[in-house]
């Protein structure tokens, strides 16, 4: 067997010129009816993270947690995000829940060390929560 090795330049256009073909034959219109089910989030389990986080990324690893990014209203760029996928059962409950810069959210849900570092995000989370809400509570 043969491998053909593509230059990344090479890939690149073949990609843009199947992609502008598509165009041109107007097959890049064509919409799909799609229907979803998932589970409802309790937006007060979203808004109790981000007071937690004091506006910060809690992800340990993160290279900037004082963040410089600002979304349109003003608010810290942050993604409350579930330990464990909430679409998969995860808990909607802050002890459970993360607010994470883009970056590190984007290495929590496909980075190659995602498993490890949802543990230590998880021990994080529930240090933050136990801090502000008492071992004891809940």
């Amino acid at each position: 067997m043969r491998v053909r090795v593509v230059s990344d330049e090479a890939a690149y256009n073949a990609a843009c010129d199947a992609l502008l073909e598509r165009e041109a034959a107007g097959s890049h219109e064509v919409r799909r009816a799609t229907t979803t089910e998932r589970r409802d989030r309790d937006d007060a389990a979203r808004r109790a993270v981000l007071r937690r986080s004091e506006g910060r990324c809690e992800s340990p690893e993160c290279l900037l947690p004082d963040l410089p990014y600002r979304t349109t209203t003003g608010e810290p760029l942050l993604e409350v995000d579930h330990i464990d996928d909430h679409a998969a059962g995860g808990r909607d409950y802050p002890s459970a829940m993360i607010a994470l810069c883009p970056d590190c959210q984007a290495k929590k849900t496909r980075g190659a060390d995602q498993d490890e570092l949802r543990e230590r995000l998880r021990v994080v989370a529930l240090r933050r929560h136990q801090a502000l809400r008492g071992k004891s509570r809940d």
